[in-house]
């Protein structure tokens, strides 16, 4: 596919009876495309990955047939949000980051907030935790991350705190508790999440997230 091109498979309209909306305006797919393709010309969309790599755009693009190609296994809804899993080197982290900054220069254009969300890594967010606990004057807090979009990468790669509590699995507590988006990419599958954070985790995976398993080979090879 060249930038210039804007596919089928991501690009069908859905229509069910409903008036347009004029209160608010989505990001146009041929907008995101077009960013998407001009600013990540890298990124492989194959045979492989495209059900994937479109249903996670068409989700953003908050397309009501985000689910066409089936790879959501639980209940679909737009107003959850994402738990993509798999193994390494796939591509995960990479759209992540694109769909990111992406979302960021939508954001100085047109102060759209639709696909912009804060990024960390789990090891990075405990790191930073870590700090705030020595340094009194540091303006980390937790509770800071209890609100608005989320995206958290490696979650199930970082470390107890202090070998003890589960800082990863309290605020996805919480914030399932406040019923915010929250956006995840890990390797661990929802079972091996559950198995680390706690039934009371696992159990409400299926109401928090669109929960995809992506599998294929690695781009490190």
């Amino acid at each position: 596919m060249t930038s210039t091109q804007f596919p089928d498979i991501i690009s069908k309209p859905v229509v069910k009876n409903r008036q347009p909306d004029f209160k608010r305006t989505l990001v146009s797919k041929q907008v995101f495309w077009n960013l998407f393709r001009t600013q990540y010309p890298e990124f492989q969309i194959t045979e492989e990955n495209q059900h994937i790599v479109f249903s996670i755009f068409r989700y953003f693009l908050q397309q009501p047939n985000f689910n066409e190609f089936g790879i959501i296994k639980n209940k679909p809804g737009l107003d959850k949000g994402l738990l993509v899993y798999g193994g390494y080197g796939v591509g995960k982290s990479t759209l992540f980051d694109a769909i990111h900054n992406i979302g960021r220069i939508i954001l100085d254009r047109t102060r759209s907030t639709q696909l912009w969300f804060p990024r960390i890594s789990t090891v990075h967010l405990l790191t930073r935790y870590y700090e705030s606990q020595k340094n009194k004057n540091s303006i980390f807090k937790l509770e800071d991350y209890y609100r608005g979009k989320l995206y958290l990468d490696d979650v199930g790669k970082e470390d107890k705190a202090y070998n003890r509590e589960e800082i990863i699995g309290k605020l996805l507590y919480e914030r399932h508790q406040r019923r915010l988006k929250t956006f995840v990419t890990t390797n661990e599958n929802p079972s091996a999440i559950s198995a680390r954070y706690g039934h009371h985790i696992g159990d409400r995976l299926p109401e928090m997230f669109n929960i995809i398993k992506w599998e294929g080979r690695s781009w490190r090879e």
